[in-house]
């Protein structure tokens, strides 16, 4: 049944995203064409023009791209499992945290999909503004020194992890904020901002604890960064402090929605 909840969510979040993503490419690669066809030409007022413009729609893109995904995620969050339509998902023969499981999976994968179209946003632009045989050039360079490079690929693979396991932590805390908030008969969505606020205190609280011990030591175990760079051991304990957020949202949510649900 949770693959059956995924499938939905997927096709309902794509339905949305995926077409601005695809704008967010076609625009980068519009925008590099232009440049192009401007770089060492004169008399070419309207191709400025016209870069400046798909310039400005690329960067709105973007911004509507984060706005619409946060949106999003509160949205199918709220409406689905505390608003109307939770009479409906409550009754599925699912669990409460497959319900949770299936919001949380699906959030993150098309923040990973958004991620790669920002990639490929970049690429199509740098490919178009340098000449073709040069770009694959680097590219395959890059390519190789990453597999060959144990340092570089190692680094790479903490970067991604450490940033997933954020990007994952943060979602949970979003998820909490809102069950939160909805334990109160009034204002719910101003509740939901004081518990997301209140919850942002007490981690900066526990950093600063943290930074007490060792003036660098918050720092570097909530990044996962050292003096050097990505560092194994840091970035372990900055999964490990993610990994921890993530219970502790996941439970709260959980109790909320399991044990003190109200839909009224």
């Amino acid at each position: 049944m949770l693959g059956k909840l995924l499938k939905y969510e997927i096709k309902a979040m794509g339905r949305i995203m995926l077409p601005i993503y695809l704008v967010l490419i076609a625009l980068s690669a519009v925008f590099a064409l232009t440049m192009r066809l401007t770089i060492g030409k004169t008399a070419v007022g309207f191709l400025e023009k016209f870069a400046i413009v798909t310039l400005v729609l690329f960067v709105a893109a973007i911004i509507a791209a984060c706005v619409m995904m946060l949106i999003l995620v509160i949205q199918r969050f709220y409406k689905h499992l505390l608003g109307t339509e939770g009479y409906l998902m409550f009754s599925l023969p699912v669990s409460t945290g497959q319900l949770i499981l299936s919001k949380l999976l699906t959030a993150v994968l098309w923040i990973v999909i958004g991620l790669i179209a920002g990639v490929l946003a970049g690429f199509a632009m740098v490919g178009i503004l340098s000449s073709v045989p040069e770009f694959m050039k680097e590219v395959q360079n890059a390519w190789n020194s990453l597999f060959t490079q144990a340092d570089l690929t190692r680094n790479l693979t903490l970067f991604v992890l450490v940033i997933l396991a954020g990007v994952i932590a943060s979602l949970c805390k979003v998820y909490a904020s809102i069950a939160i908030g909805h334990q109160f008969g009034r204002n719910r969505a101003l509740f939901a901002v004081f518990a997301y606020v209140a919850i942002g205190i007490a981690e900066l609280i526990v950093a600063w604890v943290v930074s007490k011990i060792d003036a660098s030591l918050g720092f570097r175990i909530f990044s996962g960064m050292s003096s050097s760079g990505l560092d194994l051991k840091n970035s372990l304990t900055a999964i490990g402090i993610s990994a921890i957020q993530i219970c502790i949202y996941s439970v709260i949510t959980w109790l909320l929605l399991d044990r003190r649900l109200n839909l009224e």
